[in-house]
């Protein structure tokens, strides 16, 4: 009777699991947000379906906003409004959330596609491309940059995550203590089903390459990542992170989007 009870509830563990696992590729779709005045809804080409984008301004300098896992494109309002005033504006809507047409998210490489898409897009039009990515966005941001650093000319990123491993580890272990363990098989399974190892995605590595100039925002205070990826990108790239505090995750680019914005612009302007 006992090992009855205790391999029924194995079989319910991992078949949670499971279900968790599928949630957490496709997770659940929030509303957009609302879209600022003088801003349109784009397309941009990505093989079999297009990459849904806000955009606004005018200018030879675009702003590509990239958003996070579980964000939106209406996150970006306070920044968007800002950095309108420097040049054109880009928003993104991001695989498997809102309103791409995409099932499922790309855990950082799928998104850095989307980015290289977008990106290649923008140039043809003679645009010079400005990446400013949160979170996941950010971690997608540093894999494009690093891919093809010949199509941006600046990389500026909030609470990026420099190793998926971390991020899971971290993300799985904030509000239940020791979840990465707990949770373990759901990672596992995930990445099964995305066809990657969290180990092996590593947008760090991916910044070494980078040689332009970037910003790298992170908050002591972020309560989802911990230092070590901000310090991991500055590392990486030889800056230094802009360090906040009393704020938590995601939260420097939205609570602080007039003085982010001003230090993009004044790194821009020095931006051959």
């Amino acid at each position: 009777m006992v090992w009855i009870v205790l391999g029924g509830i194995v079989v319910l563990y991992f078949g949670g699991c499971l279900v968790a696992a599928y949630g957490y590729v496709s997770p659940v779709r929030l509303k957009a947000g609302e879209r600022l005045t003088g801003f349109h809804d784009v397309g941009f080409e990505n093989g079999d379906y297009k990459i849904p984008a806000w955009r606004g301004g005018a200018g030879e300098d675009v702003f590509v906003l990239v958003h996070g896992y579980g964000g939106t494109q209406g996150y970006w309002n306070p920044l968007a409004a800002e950095l309108v005033k420097q040049g054109e504006v880009v928003v993104l809507a991001t695989m498997g959330q809102t309103v791409s047409p995409a099932k499922e998210v790309g855990f950082g490489k799928g998104e850095a596609q989307e980015i290289i898409r977008v990106a290649e897009a923008l140039v043809s039009e003679g645009k010079r491309v400005h990446l400013v990515g949160v979170s996941q966005g950010g971690a997608a941001s540093w894999l494009a940059a690093g891919e093809r650093p010949e199509l941006f000319k600046s990389v500026t990123t909030e609470a990026a995550f420099a190793r998926l491993d971390w991020a899971s580890e971290e993300f799985l272990g904030v509000s239940v203590p020791k979840g990465a363990v707990v949770f373990r098989p759901i990672v596992l399974m995930a990445e099964r089903k995305k066809g990657l190892r969290g180990h092996e995605v590593r947008p760090a590595d991916l910044a070494r390459k980078w040689k332009g100039p970037s910003l790298i925002f992170q908050s002591r205070d972020d309560g989802m990542f911990t230092p070590r990826h901000g310090e991991s990108f500055a590392e990486a790239t030889g800056g230094e992170v802009l360090w906040y505090s009393g704020l938590k995750h995601a939260e420097i680019f939205s609570e602080r989007a007039e003085e982010v914005a001003g230090l993009i612009k004044e790194m821009v302007r020095d931006v051959e």
